[in-house]
C-alpha cells in the first residue's frame, strides 16, 4: 500500500510524533509512506530517511488545497490520512476536486467542541459547517479517545457514520533510550528540592496560568521547583510571572523547546498537566512509560482515559488550582501514593504499543477495500 499522510506542520507536538511512529510501523509492514506538509522547518521531527517528506511550500492549510489535489493526481496513493480538523477539511476538498480518488481517512486528535470554543462566533460557525459538510465524505474517521469519538458522533457526524477509536501509538523502546541522556544543568540534575515537570506547547489549550498558580500554592507549602519544557504563545506569561513573583522566580526554570524532553523525566517527582481540553495527550502516555507520577485536569478529551479514571494518575477539576496543588502535594509527600501510581502506570502504558495500534488500523483499512 502507498500511504499519503497529510500533516500541516512537522513541528514538536504529539500529533507529529504519533504519525512518525505510525509511519515507521507501516513501513516495517511493507508499505510506502509519504508525509505531506505545508512547509518544513528547522524543528522538523523527521530523522528517518525511510519516510519521504514533501513540502507544499505554503503557509496555511487552505492555501494547499489545489497543490494537494494535484499531488494526488500525480502520485496516486492508495490511502490518504490526515490529522486535525483544518487538515481534514482540506484533505476531503482536495480529494473531491482531484480526478484520482484515494481512500480517505480522517484522524481527529482533539475534542473538537472544546477546541472550537477558542474562536469567535463567525469562525466557529464556519468551521462547524465545514466539518459537517466534509467529514461525511470520508471513507473512515477515527478519534484517539472515547470522548473525542463521542463528540464527533454527537455534534458533527451522522450517528450511522463509521467512527472508530484508535489510540495514539507511543514507542516505549525509543522513549526509554532517549530518557537515559544526562542533563548537565545542575539546577535540574543536582536539585535537593523535588521537581515538578511540565512538557508541552505553551498555548491557551494547556492553561499555563493555572499551571503557574498551582505551583505557587505548592511551593508555599513545600519547597519545590517547576521545570517547564516547551515553547509557544504563552511563553511571555511564564516570563512575566517570574518577574512579578521574585520570591519564587528562581524556583521556576523555562528552557523552551528541547529535541529530547524525555531526559528530564528521571529528575522529576511529578508531571503536571493543567489542560482545558485534550485529544489523547501523548505526554501522559510518555510519562507513564518513564514512570513519573501524574496529576492532570479531568478535561474534555482523552486524559481520563489515559489515566484510567484516576487509577494510573491523579485527576483534578479544570482550573481548580486548590485541588491540583493538593493532589500534587500528596504525591510529593506520600511515598505509598507514588509507588502505587508507578505500578499502575506500567500496565496502562502497554495499551499504546505501536505494533498493536498499527495492526488495528490496517485491519480497518483492509475492510475499506473488501467492501
Amino acid at each position: 500500500m502507498n500511504y499519503f499522510i497529510f500533516i500541516p506542520h512537522m513541528n514538536i507536538g504529539g500529533v507529529e510524533k504519533s504519525f512518525l511512529t505510525l509511519s515507521d510501523q507501516l513501513i516495517d509492514k511493507g508499505n510506502k509512506v509519504t508525509i505531506v506538509t505545508l512547509n518544513q522547518n528547522k524543528n522538523s521531527l523527521n530523522q528517518n530517511d525511510r519516510i519521504e517528506i514533501i513540502s507544499l511550500n505554503t503557509s496555511r492549510s487552505i492555501l494547499s488545497l489545489f497543490k494537494l489535489s494535484k499531488m494526488l493526481n500525480e502520485k496516486k496513493p492508495d490511502i490518504l490520512i490526515s490529522a486535525q480538523y483544518y487538515a481534514n477539511i482540506v484533505a476531503i476538498l482536495s480529494s473531491v476536486i482531484s480526478k484520482y480518488k484515494p481512500k480517505t481517512i480522517l484522524s481527529e486528535r482533539l475534542h473538537l467542541s472544546s477546541t472550537l470554543k477558542q474562536y469567535n462566533l463567525l469562525k466557529k460557525l464556519l468551521l462547524k459547517f465545514l466539518v459537517k459538510m466534509t467529514y461525511r465524505n470520508a471513507d473512515l474517521i477515527y478519534g484517539n479517545s472515547d470522548s473525542v469519538c463521542e463528540d464527533l458522533k454527537k455534534n458533527y457526524i451522522n450517528e450511522s457514520a463509521k467512527v472508530i477509536k484508535i489510540l495514539n501509538p507511543s514507542s516505549s523502546k525509543n522513549i526509554i533510550k532517549l530518557s537515559e541522556e544526562e542533563v548537565a544543568d545542575t539546577w535540574i540534575s543536582k536539585s535537593s528540592e523535588p521537581i515538578i515537570l511540565y512538557v508541552g506547547r505553551l498555548s491557551f489549550q494547556k492553561d499555563i496560568p493555572t499551571l503557574l498558580k498551582t505551583f505557587e500554592i505548592i511551593t508555599n507549602e513545600l519547597n519545590s521547583k517547576l521545570l517547564i519544557v516547551g515553547d509557544g504563545p504563552q511563553r511571555k506569561l511564564v516570563e512575566e510571572f517570574k518577574l512579578n513573583n521574585p520570591e519564587i522566580g528562581n524556583q521556576i526554570k523555562l528552557i523552551g523547546y528541547s529535541k529530547n524532553p524525555y531526559k528530564f523525566f528521571k529528575y522529576s517527582k511529578v508531571f503536571l498537566l493543567t489542560s482545558l481540553y485534550e485529544g489523547l495527550p501523548n505526554v501522559l502516555i510518555e510519562s507513564q512509560i518513564l514512570g513519573t507520577p501524574i496529576v492532570a485536569t479531568n478535561s474534555p478529551g482523552g486524559t481520563t482515559e489515559v489515566l484510567e479514571g484516576g487509577r494510573s494518575g491523579l485527576l483534578a477539576n479544570v482550573k481548580d488550582i486548590q485541588e491540583l496543588s493538593e493532589k500534587t502535594l500528596r504525591i510529593l509527600k506520600e511515598e505509598n501514593i507514588s509507588k502505587e501510581l508507578k505500578e499502575n502506570m506500567d500496565f496502562s502504558a502497554r495499551r499504546f504499543e505501536p505494533s498493536i495500534v498499527t495492526e488495528y488500523l490496517i485491519s480497518e483499512i483492509k475492510k475499506l477495500f473488501n467492501n
